[in-house]
C-alpha cells in the first residue's frame, strides 16, 4: 500500500501542474467534445478478477473520449499490466511477475434516447494486449439506462486467451450522487460462458476448461469524492467475489484509486 500510495500522490501533482491548460475551453474545428482521464489504482480487477496475477500491483490507467452531439462516440482506454495475458503457452499459476503488458481498448458506438430519463445504447470494442495478437478481442456491447441505473452486456465475437466467442458479460450499475458531493457505486455482475475453450491453453493443460454455462462474477459497492479544489478524484471500492468459468471461487477486495478527468 505504502508503494501505491507513493505513486499516488507523485501522479496527482503531475496531473494537477500538466493538466491546468487542458482544463480551459478550446473550440475544436468540428462538431462534438473530447474529454480524457487518468487514473492510477490499487489493483486491476477485471470484471471482479481478483485472484489473477494483474490483482497483486498498482496499475495507471487512462483514456481519451469523443463525443458527437448525435450520440455518435468513440474512445481509446489504457492499462499497464504485470503480466501478459497474450501467451498462450504460459499459466498463470506460473507467471512471470517482472513481465510486463498493456491493454489497449479501443471502443465506438451510439448512445440514444427514448425519453429524457431512459435510454440506450449499442457498440463494440476491440482488445489488444501488447504484447500478444493471440488475445485480441472483438466485442460488442448493448445496454439500457434510466436515470442513474445502467444495464449492459458485452459479448465476446472470437476464441482468445482470455475467453470463448459468446462469452457475455452482464453488467447492472447503479451510480446516484450522494450528499457532501460524494458518488456511489453499486455493481452486480454475471457470466454466460462458451464451451470452446480453443484458446485457453493455460486451462487445458491444469484440466481447468469450462465447467458452468452461467455464473455470478462479482458485486462491487464504492464511494468517489473530489480531492479538494486538485481536480482530482478518489475512489474507494469493495469487491465480492463470485466465480470464473472453471467454478474457482474469487476473493474479496478493497481497491483504492485517485483519478484525474480533464
Amino acid at each position: 500500500m505504502m508503494k501505491f500510495a507513493c505513486k499516488a500522490t507523485v501522479l496527482s501533482m503531475v496531473f494537477t501542474t500538466s493538466t491546468l491548460s487542458l482544463a480551459e475551453e478550446t473550440k475544436l474545428p468540428f462538431p462534438g467534445t473530447i474529454t480524457g482521464n487518468v487514473n492510477v489504482v490499487s489493483s486491476y480487477n477485471l470484471r471482479g478478477m481478483t485472484n489473477s496475477p494483474e490483482s497483486d500491483t498498482p496499475a495507471v490507467q487512462g483514456g481519451l473520449d469523443y463525443t458527437h452531439d448525435s450520440g455518435l462516440y468513440l474512445g481509446y482506454w489504457f492499462s499497464t499490466l504485470t503480466a501478459a495475458y497474450a501467451d498462450l503457452n504460459t499459466s498463470p499459476t506460473y507467471v512471470n511477475e517482472d513481465k510486463k503488458s498493456f491493454e489497449n481498448d479501443l471502443y465506438a458506438g451510439y448512445k440514444g434516447k427514448i425519453t429524457d430519463d431512459l435510454g440506450y445504447q449499442i457498440g463494440g470494442t476491440v482488445y489488444y494486449y501488447y504484447p500478444g495478437w493471440e488475445s485480441t478481442g472483438y466485442e460488442t456491447i448493448i445496454g439500457l439506462s434510466y436515470k442513474d441505473l445502467s444495464i449492459t452486456a458485452q459479448t465476446l465475437l472470437n476464441n482468445v486467451t482470455f475467453g470463448n466467442k459468446g462469452d457475455t458479460y452482464f453488467l447492472a450499475t447503479y451510480a446516484p450522487k450522494l450528499a457532501g458531493g460524494f458518488t456511489g457505486k453499486a455493481q452486480l455482475a454475471a457470466y454466460y460462458y462458451g464451451d470452446d475453450d480453443e484458446y485457453l491453453a493455460y486451462q487445458a493443460k491444469a484440466g481447468d476448461v469450462t465447467k458452468t454455462d452461467f455464473a455470478f462474477r462479482h458485486a462491487t459497492l464504492g464511494l468517489s469524492h473530489p480531492l479538494g479544489n486538485t481536480g482530482a478524484t478518489w475512489s474507494l471500492d469493495y469487491i465480492f467475489g463470485g466465480y470464473t468459468r472453471d467454478e474457482t471461487k474469487q476473493k474479496n477486495k478493497v481497491v483504492l484509486g485517485l483519478g484525474y478527468a480533464f
